[in-house]
């Protein structure tokens, strides 16, 4: 691959993983995208909008068909269908590959007839689709494509950086454990907050790292210093990836609320560093967890079904250290970025030859 156009958030990580890695392979890599971002040996073209809004999202259209024009790259690959994907679909570009991350298949459709317009028109309009996880395929089906036409390229999890810890968790009185979802209402950390509260009223001592941000931090926050558990928990914000990793290498516990997922990248990482997942008992998390055995699931926005769920993790030290080295075997096999990789490859290969027969 010679020459890569993404069309997608440049500041997202994802983006900037695929980005990364088709550069250190040599390609010629470009972003377009309405956020700007530096990364190194990546252009970077910012879409404009001229200030218009929603309709400055349809102006931009001219200006990325323009820049296809003019870059010539052997594969598009756009990601999220309700925005980038439309976008792409709509200029024109071929070979265009197309990513659905997970509510822009899973609900944003679902919403209004105008957004299950703009996902079924640039999935048909695509070479090839992928979903982030199995689960979403047939969603993205119902858009108008056969579900053989679509194949499920997970994120990934560089299993190389996230590790278990060298040595098994010291066993201690004090349960630490770790949220890595942003603060968001889909992320439900508010839900958490109580199931802690409730489990620290019960008399479970614990040390708390929440790992992210957004808009409901200033809520979630005032939350946990009403509840009485703030001397116990920490928000660090957004960290690199080597302090994520650390982190949750010292956690004995992970919990991921969302209410609603694509692929879990997040549960990924923790169970490729070994630490005992609890997760909501949606698709995207059940694809990877069997409750009482690698993990515990829960309803989703049910604080006492979670509170229970953190007693019972916290009380089975050597169940959790059992799960973490059975976990970390099913993300080596599934999950790791190198196999993903190869997916992608095989996917942009596939689209090419799509754009070649269809011209």
């Amino acid at each position: 691959m010679k020459r890569i156009l993404y069309v997608s958030d440049a500041k997202s990580i994802h983006t900037r993983r695929w980005a990364e890695h088709y550069r250190d392979q040599g390609a010629e890599v470009h972003i377009a995208s309405f956020q700007h971002a530096v990364i190194s040996g990546v252009q970077v073209h910012v879409l404009p909008t001229f200030g218009l809004g929603r309709i400055g999202y349809f102006l931009a259209i001219s200006a990325l068909r323009a820049l296809a024009r003019r870059i010539a790259p052997d594969v598009v690959h756009a990601q999220y269908v309700t925005s980038y994907g439309f976008l792409a679909a709509f200029a024109g570009l071929h070979p265009l590959v197309l990513t659905a991350w997970g509510t822009d298949v899973l609900i944003s459709p679902k919403k209004s007839k105008l957004m299950h317009w703009l996902a079924s028109y640039a999935v048909r309009h695509a070479d090839a689709v992928t979903t982030v996880a199995q689960h979403m395929n047939p969603a993205v089906a119902a858009l108008g494509i056969s579900e053989d036409a679509v194949s499920a390229v997970p994120f990934g999890v560089d299993t190389v950086r996230f590790v278990p810890p060298a040595a098994p968790r010291p066993e201690s009185d004090t349960l630490r454990l770790i949220c890595t979802r942003n603060f968001a209402p889909i992320y439900n950390v508010s839900t958490l907050i109580t199931a802690l509260q409730r489990a620290a009223q019960q008399g479970l001592r614990l040390q708390v790292d929440l790992v992210g941000d957004g808009p409901l931090r200033p809520e979630l926050e005032a939350q946990v210093a009403s509840t009485g558990i703030a001397p116990w928990v920490t928000f660090h914000g957004h960290v690199n990836h080597s302090r994520l990793a650390e982190l949750l290498a010292q956690a004995d516990v992970f919990v991921t609320p969302a209410l609603s997922d694509g692929n879990n990248v997040s549960l990924n990482e923790a169970m490729a560093c070994a630490c005992f997942p609890i997760g909501t008992d949606i698709p995207a998390n059940a694809q990877w967890l069997e409750h009482g055995i690698n993990g515990l699931l829960y309803p989703p926005g049910d604080a006492g079904a979670l509170t229970e769920c953190i007693l019972r993790a916290a009380a089975d030290a050597t169940w959790r250290e059992r799960a973490g080295k059975l976990n970390r075997e099913i993300v080596e096999q599934r999950a790791d970025w190198r196999v993903c990789v190869s997916r992608m490859n095989d996917t942009y290969t596939r689209a090419i030859a799509h754009a070649g027969a269809s011209s």
